[in-house]
């Protein structure tokens, strides 16, 4: 057990979560998908509503330094993403379940190369030390490990029914983190759940599941949208906040 997975397994149903910092981000940002440092910026996988994939960097004033179509005719939802080797893996699927997916690799200068093509909507890949992938589908039902030419080398069904996995994050070698979100029905309607699950890379299951109860100004989860998490000390969840005009904000763990 690292340091940081050690930060994380403390958390609970009681850890509360208090707004650190928040910055607009200047452009109409879509339906962002994924969130990941990129050097010094942020990179941002979104969809847009007219059928447009798109990657944006993102300074930490909120200026969009750079942008990338990753349009594939009808593959336009870039999904979840984590790397921190000069490179990042992005999915980009068709906008509906048990579909297909053209997963491209980005290169430090957010040119694209098309690396293969898998029979699944993929909504978040990761890319692990050991230079081999871990994705999940759409609704995060089915685990995936891949190779970098997407071949699976291992497959699970999901046992988590909490939450549905949006983003991902590499901690370490062994562990992952998945942030997403799932609803229950009340005789009201509909309250939706925020969640935070730390995934073995060894066997694709979960270890720690733990809900977050913090929302954005719009009533959404924060873990709605993309999301990072960081754990140097305490854990802090990085996530876009809300669609179209939105904000990336920093919520951080107090106990």
């Amino acid at each position: 057990m690292t340091v940081h997975t050690r930060v994380l397994e403390r958390l609970d149903r009681s850890t509360r979560w208090q707004l650190e910092s928040s910055v607009e981000v200047q452009t109409d940002v879509g339906h962002p998908q994924g969130l990941m440092p990129w050097g010094e910026h942020w990179l941002v996988s979104t969809v847009h509503g007219d059928g447009r994939g798109e990657l944006l960097v993102v300074d930490t004033d909120g200026a969009v330094q750079q942008r990338q179509d990753v349009t594939d005719g009808e593959r336009f939802h870039p999904g979840g993403i984590s790397s921190d080797r000069g490179r990042c893996w992005v999915p980009v699927a068709e906008y509906r379940p048990a579909s297909t997916t053209t997963v491209i690799c980005v290169d430090e200068e957010l040119r694209t190369t098309a690396r293969f093509g898998f029979d699944d909507h993929l909504g978040a890949v990761c890319d692990l030390p050991d230079d081999t992938l871990l994705a999940v589908s759409w609704g995060s039902r089915t685990i995936y490990r891949l190779d970098h030419e997407g071949a699976v080398l291992d497959q699970r069904t999901n046992p988590n029914l909490f939450v549905d996995h949006q983003d991902l994050t590499v901690i370490d070698a062994t562990t992952v983190v998945a942030t997403g979100l799932g609803a229950i029905a009340v005789p009201e309607g509909r309250v939706q759940l925020g969640g935070l699950t730390l995934l073995d890379v060894d066997t694709l299951a979960p270890s720690v599941e733990v809900p977050v109860q913090a929302w954005m100004p719009s009533g959404r989860v924060i873990t709605y949208n993309g999301a990072h998490v960081d754990t140097p000390d305490v854990a802090r969840i990085r996530c876009i906040v809300d669609d179209q005009a939105a904000a990336i904000a920093t919520w951080v763990e107090r106990r």
